[in-house]
């Protein structure tokens, strides 16, 4: 593996492809922790958050028997064919077949324990994927422009969470992350600017439906969102005032050391920057990530 696609932490979504015999739900959970966990010895990250590409797996089952035992057992074989690919771009970066077996005291354990197979110390699966973590990284070298460019677009219409979803995509190994990571700081500046009047309407709701420590504490878990120096601040302290005239809290104590710290609050900020990302990219996954164009 390149050291590029060896330190680089590359993030897929965990989907579904069409089977020919339908999985129960227990089983396709646990084949997916199976690829996760796969994936993560990679050093790479796949859960439900929704990128751009995905790992995912077909099941194909060559051979089933009912054991008389006892116990009762059912074995079976099947053919897991794995993909990493592009979902929007409906192209495949790398594939691997492997023939997995497995016994359980019923067909879901005997799916489960034949899954063992996805195993990411396997030369094979390190290999697939590393193919496809590399093609990954190409895809984002090639395209950052036009990601950029996007986010540009997004942030123009006042669709920041967007913006910031498109910044945050670039993986740190891409060449299009140290222009992309200055813009996350823009991004977010300007979110929490055009934002800020809702954030002061619900602390003000917060504070308004119960005037004590607890409204308080809820009031200030939103006023924290406000960053020095926003448009808000200014309503913000003025709050903030009128509650410390009523409620006793070292709240002003305990954000001034947190603001202390300039790196802290660069890496807060690109924290929140990620999360708004994330967020936003969740809301537009389709209903089913079913990937049904595989053959």
């Amino acid at each position: 593996m390149s050291a590029a696609a060896q330190d680089c932490e590359i993030s897929l979504t965990i989907a579904k492809a069409a089977q020919k015999e339908e999985l129960p739900s227990q089983v396709q959970e646990i084949l997916g922790n199976r690829l996760a966990a796969a994936v993560a010895a990679q050093g790479g990250v796949a859960n439900s958050n929704f990128t751009p590409f995905f790992i995912t797996a077909k099941a194909n089952t060559l051979y089933k028997e009912t054991l008389s035992g006892p116990p009762v057992s059912t074995a079976l074989t099947v053919q897991l064919t794995l993909y990493i690919g592009d979902a929007v771009g409906q192209k495949v970066f790398s594939t691997l077949t492997v023939d997995a077996k497995g016994v359980g005291t019923n067909i879901n354990r005997a799916y489960i324990n034949a899954f063992r197979a996805i195993n990411g110390k396997n030369v094979k699966m390190q290999e697939f994927i590393r193919e496809g973590k590399e093609k990954i990284i190409s895809w984002y070298n090639s395209n950052y422009r036009q990601i950029l460019i996007k986010a540009q677009k997004s942030a123009s219409m006042h669709e920041y969470d967007a913006a910031l979803y498109y910044v945050t995509s670039i993986p740190e190994c891409c060449v299009g992350y140290e222009e992309a990571s200055k813009l996350i700081d823009t991004y977010y500046t300007q979110y929490v600017n055009y934002n800020c009047q809702l954030i002061m309407q619900y602390a003000r709701s917060e504070w308004a439906k119960s005037p004590d420590a607890e409204g308080a504490s809820r009031a200030f878990d939103w006023l924290v969102f406000i960053e020095p120096g926003s448009s808000c601040e200014g309503e913000a302290k003025a709050l903030y005032n009128e509650i410390k005239q009523k409620v006793t809290s070292d709240w002003d104590f305990e954000n001034r050391e947190k603001y202390k710290d300039e790196a802290g609050l660069k890496k807060q900020r690109i924290e929140a920057a990620r999360a708004i990302g994330v967020a936003f990219g969740n809301g537009q996954q389709p209903v089913t990530t079913n990937i049904t164009w595989l053959h």
